[in-house]
């Protein structure tokens, strides 16, 4: 597997990270330029940019949740994995459960399994940097059936679903799935 140029965000990638926000989500679950400003300042280190020639073309943002904050996402409770939720309030530097609360790469660079191999590299390269990790956490709506497949494959499972999360861009099915990887 050819490796990607992942690199750690900075503060002047900030308009490159919105651009992809905008062009990754519907617009009622963007998050806010300060919402991703703050979790950028406070936890750099789980900030990731995906860079090409073009410039960035692809962002994960993560934080680390200590264990009680993952398994309470286990028992369908909302409160963590809330639009705009404040880092400060979930985030724990001794975390032992990686968080992906968002990643997105630039439409024109979707289809030929790009997302998928900086998603992988990027969990990998997060591993490697924060050894304490037992595990990893994300949410996603049930009808992003791609993004469910490439989780999937990476050894993620269902483990809740939060019904009506998605209420705002559903089509159909507007829970959220909410899915865990263990690493040990």
């Amino acid at each position: 597997m050819t490796v990607l140029a992942i690199r750690t965000a900075r503060l002047d990638d900030l308009n490159a990270i919105m651009q992809l926000e905008a062009n990754g989500f519907p617009s009622a679950i963007c998050e806010s330029r300060d919402v991703m400003q703050q979790r950028l300042q406070h936890f750099a280190e789980g900030f990731l940019i995906l860079e090409h020639a073009d410039g960035a073309i692809g962002y994960l943002c993560s934080e680390l949740w200590p264990q009680d904050h993952a398994d309470s996402a286990s028992h369908s409770t909302a409160t963590h994995f809330a639009l705009g939720h404040d880092i400060r309030q979930t985030h724990r530097r001794d975390g032992t459960h990686l968080y992906i609360s968002s990643m997105t790469i630039a439409p024109a660079y979707r289809g030929d399994g790009l997302g998928r191999r900086f998603f992988q590299q990027s969990v990998a390269l997060l591993r490697t940097r924060l050894p304490q990790l037992h595990g990893s956490i994300l949410l996603l709506s049930a009808e992003w059936l791609a993004a469910h497949r490439i989780y999937r494959d990476c050894g993620y499972t269902e483990i809740a679903r939060l019904p009506d999360f998605f209420a705002d861009i559903a089509a159909q099915d507007a829970d959220a799935i909410v899915m865990r990887l263990s690493f040990f």
